[in-house]
Parts: structure tokens; C-alpha cells; sequence
């Protein structure tokens, strides 16, 4: 009973140091020796904590990806601008098209530095299916009701996979603020090149959140399946033990993913990179196990 009572006490007092011990420590733990930082997190069940941390590295990539990305997005728009307003003139919006005041011989294809832009009468699927053919692997699509930007599938298909950036419905509003004097009725080519950066400007936003979501997405499926594993190991215990391991198991991949992501993107997609890290801190973290193991044996005699 002595034994049962030294070992209640032993357990609560070490729940209570947990309890005590700064988070930040945790944290520089998990960085530095996983085996520790990971037992910490285990022992003081703390999955919302890391939930919040994952979040807010979440919040924080997202955000840098975007700005990484902007200079070149506002660079390929203007691009497309000074195309279209040198072979096609000036822009305004009837009816619900997009009118030009130059006559030109459609289609028009021109290859810039890093997009395809098309310009059609009318939607064309034999013309989409000549874009799988390449040698561009995305562009812009300008047709009479709306504008596309499209990519070529990374698997073999039999189509390409286009997205509107420039719907029916924002040229109606072009079109009625237009009359209604809030926008000019016909834009020249500086005009659309001012629009064009303040859209990519005031996408930002929007352009870190999608950017954050996918991140978080991947990262969330990765500690998930971690924390399902640890309790099966051992499912005697609570989830949310084996969940706060989890999350904070993924902390350092996803700060050192980010970091990849944003600084050198030609690594491939985050996911893959994401990937790889964090089976290479498992790995980093089971050989420290063992290290550890071993040295205990030693000490001990074991």
C-alpha cells in the first residue's frame, strides 16, 4: 500500500512540475532533443497548445508565401497587360463581354516570360486540347465573357485544368460602375495596368489564406495519423495525451517545411517536403531513444 501511495505521489508531483515548467522550454526541446521535448508535451496533455502553435506557424507561412509570391504575380499580370494592350488597345465592358478597340485576327497567342496568353472569339475545346501539347505549362485565356488562367495537369489527362479569375459577373460590376462613374467606361493600357496591381494587392490576403489552409490541411492529416498510432501503442491512456504528442510532434517539420517552402521553392510541393522532414525527425527522434537507452544501460550496469 506504501508502494501504490509513494507512487500517487511521485506521479502528482511530477504532473505538478509539469505543470509549472514554461512552455517555451517545451518547445526549444522539441527542436533540440525530440526525445525530451516529446515527453514533456506527452506528460502534460497539452494538444491545445500545440494546436495553437501549429495554427499560428500556419498563419505566419502562409503569410510569407504569399509575399514571396506577389512581386512575381504582379510582374506576370502586367505582362499579360502590356500584351493585350498592344496588340488589342484599349478595354471596356458591354453587355456583359469584354470589348477591344483595335481589330485584331483572332486567335491571338503570344508567350511571355513565364505564361501563355490566348486570345479567343469564342470558347474553343479543340484549341484547349492543343495546350496539353505544350511546351507551356500554364497561361491566361482571354475570352469575350471572361478570363481564365489555366495549368497543364501533373498526371497525363485529357483536359487542362482552368480556373475563371475574371467571372461573368465582375464584368457586369466593371460594366455598371462603369456607367455609374466609379470606374472609368474605357480603360487605357496604364489604367489597366494600375487595376490590375491594386487586384493582385488586394488578393494578398486571400492568397495567404489558401496558402495557410493547404499547409495546415497536410499537417493536421500528419498528426493525426501520429496520434492514432501512439494510442494504439498504448491505449490504455487518454487520446488527448497522445494527441498533444503528436501536434507538437509535427511543430519543428512544419517551422523547417515553411522555411523551405518559402526560401526555396523549387524543392517541389509541401507536402512532399513536409514529408520527408518528418520522417527524418522520427528518425532523428528514435536514434536519440536508443542513445539514450544506451547510456542509461551504461550507467546503470545494466
Amino acid at each position: 500500500m506504501d508502494t501504490e501511495k509513494d507512487i500517487k505521489d511521485m506521479i502528482q508531483s511530477s504532473d505538478k512540475l509539469l505543470s509549472e515548467l514554461p512552455y517555451r522550454h517545451v518547445l526549444i526541446n522539441l527542436f533540440i532533443h525530440p526525445r525530451y521535448g516529446l515527453f514533456l508535451a506527452l506528460r502534460g496533455g497539452w494538444w491545445i497548445r500545440g494546436l495553437l502553435v501549429l495554427l499560428l506557424i500556419g498563419a505566419l507561412g502562409g503569410a510569407l508565401k504569399a509575399l514571396s509570391v506577389l512581386p512575381g504575380l504582379i510582374t506576370d499580370s502586367r505582362e499579360v497587360v502590356v500584351f493585350l494592350a498592344d496588340k488589342l488597345g484599349e478595354a471596356s465592358f458591354r453587355n456583359g463581354k469584354i470589348q477591344w478597340s483595335e481589330p485584331a485576327q483572332l486567335p491571338l497567342s503570344g508567350h511571355l516570360s513565364r505564361l501563355r496568353v490566348d486570345v479567343w472569339a469564342e470558347n474553343s475545346e479543340k484549341a484547349r486540347q492543343e495546350l496539353l501539347q505544350g511546351p507551356a505549362q500554364s497561361g491566361i485565356i482571354v475570352l469575350p465573357d471572361r478570363v481564365e488562367y489555366w495549368i497543364l495537369p501533373e498526371v497525363k489527362s485529357d483536359s487542362i485544368h482552368a480556373v475563371s479569375i475574371l467571372p461573368q459577373k465582375m464584368l457586369d460590376a466593371l460594366e455598371k460602375n462603369g456607367q455609374n462613374g466609379t470606374f472609368p467606361s474605357v480603360f487605357s493600357k496604364q489604367q489597366l495596368l494600375d487595376y490590375v496591381q491594386l487586384v493582385c494587392l488586394l488578393l494578398s490576403p486571400i492568397l495567404a489564406l489558401v496558402y495557410s489552409l493547404s499547409m495546415m490541411g497536410t499537417i493536421l492529416l500528419f498528426a493525426l495519423f501520429f496520434s492514432l498510432l501512439l494510442q494504439l501503442r498504448n491505449n490504455k491512456g487518454k487520446f488527448r495525451y497522445a494527441a498533444g504528442m503528436g501536434l507538437h510532434c509535427c511543430v519543428p517539420p512544419f517551422m523547417t517545411s515553411v522555411v523551405y517552402h518559402v526560401f526555396v521553392p523549387g524543392l517541389g510541393r509541401f507536402e512532399n517536403v513536409f514529408g520527408i522532414v518528418f520522417l527524418l525527425y522520427i528518425l532523428f527522434m528514435i536514434i536519440e531513444d536508443k542513445w539514450f537507452r544506451a547510456e542509461e544501460k551504461q550507467l546503470w550496469g545494466l
